[in-house]
Order: structure tokens, then C-alpha cells, then sequence
């Protein structure tokens, strides 16, 4: 993954047609809908950026858990801007708790 590329979740376990709700640290970063077999693809926008590890739930009648890695650089080429890189993320399959 590079700064700039396109971040999306991706999992598999939901009840088909169900809504997929994406949160990170309680604030909604995206959305989707399972296809047939259960599985779905969301993109993820962050509104901030902050450094460190970031837990991403996908809440679709089970919970799916995944982890973003957010690094925070200066820029050395004399501009104030800031580069941001999203590292890691993995969704689908990592933790599966399904709610009687």
C-alpha cells in the first residue's frame, strides 16, 4: 500500500443483503451492503489521522474486526504539509463473534 492509494475492508460472514456498518474509535469510517453469499467491500475514509493502531468493526448481525496501522511523516522537502501512510489492514476473517 502506498500514501494516497484507496483503503477498503473486506470480509465475509454476514447475513446476505444485511448492512455493513465500518466504525473506528466509535465514529463511522464507511458503509456496504453482503452480496448473496455474505461477503462485502467497503471503502474506509477516516475524517482524522492519528498515529498508532486503530481497530475497524464491521457490524453486519456478526462483528468482523480488523487493524490500521496510521504513521504520520514530515515532509523534508521544506513544505509544512504531512504525508500520511495507512500501513495494515486486514478484515476479513480475524475475529468472528456471532450474538445469540
Amino acid at each position: 500500500m502506498h500514501p494516497g492509494d484507496p483503503l477498503s475492508a473486506t470480509g465475509k460472514g454476514c447475513v446476505p443483503g444485511e448492512r455493513v456498518t465500518l466504525t473506528s474509535d466509535g465514529e463511522r469510517v464507511g458503509g456496504a451492503y453482503a452480496d448473496g453469499t455474505g461477503a462485502f467491500t467497503a471503502a474506509i475514509e477516516f475524517t482524522r489521522i492519528e498515529a498508532g493502531r486503530h481497530t475497524v468493526v464491521a457490524d453486519c448481525g456478526v462483528r468482523l474486526t480488523g487493524a490500521v496501522d496510521q504513521v504520520v511523516t514530515s515532509s523534508s522537502g521544506g513544505h509544512g504539509g504531512t504525508l500520511v501512510v495507512l500501513v495494515f489492514f486486514v478484515l476479513a476473517g480475524i475475529t468472528v463473534i456471532r450474538f445469540p
